[in-house]
């Protein structure tokens, strides 16, 4: 994913629908305790840009604990931002733990940054979207090229979803789902998405 999209971002900027306007494979188990050892909390609210990815990397490499929360309430922003999060977590050899609260809601690249916790806890009434990548580059460019681009982060972000739970992003796939087809995509409570989710997400708050 990472080879794809970073010279995508040297040609434009890239975002998910709708999130413009404002903010793998898991380490062992999932289901560990976490409580017992010092962990670090780093909320991220609002939509996501370049300059919240350089705050929250910035926070991550200055806690030398063993484990981490992330606390998520987002409707999403830049791609490739939220990618740099979501690599930079996985790469921090850290117990990483993405969190969504009751009434908190994780939308379009924020799905990104939540993929990226070896615990991945929801609330049941929190509010989860997942859908197609949009161009939003200052830079204008031929059809067939923005097409081309959004295929290639649309593929990207499907891979990065397959990490986290391989059963999900199969059912993002689904005929008659195609969430990543789709510019409205599909919208999802905590609660269903811990049903339907294939361990998506992995427990409750």
């Amino acid at each position: 994913m990472r080879t794809c999209l970073i010279p995508i971002g040297c040609l434009a900027a890239l975002a998910l629908a709708g999130c413009t306007g404002g903010a793998f494979v898991p380490r062992g188990d999932v289901g560990a305790v976490v409580s017992t050892a010092p962990s670090r909390d780093i909320s991220l609210s609002g939509v996501i840009t370049q300059k919240s990815a350089d705050r929250i990397m910035d926070e991550l490499e200055s806690h030398a604990g063993p484990s981490v929360t992330i606390r998520l309430d987002s409707p999403g922003g830049d791609v490739s931002a939220a990618l740099q999060i979501h690599d930079q977590l996985k790469r921090s050899g850290k117990l990483v733990v993405t969190r969504v609260e009751d009434e908190a809601r994780c939308m379009s690249s924020c799905t990104l940054i939540f993929a990226a916790g070896d615990q991945r806890l929801a609330g049941s009434r929190s509010r989860f979207r997942f859908h197609a990548p949009l161009y939003v580059g200052w830079l204008p460019l031929p059809g067939p090229v923005v097409a081309l681009i959004e295929a290639a982060t649309r593929r990207g972000i499907a891979n990065t979803y397959a990490e986290a739970s391989p059963e999900f992003a199969r059912y993002l796939a689904e005929p008659g789902i195609l969430a990543l087809d789709s510019r409205k995509g599909l919208a999802l409570s905590g609660e269903e998405l811990a049903k339907r989710g294939g361990k998506f997400v992995t427990g409750v708050p």
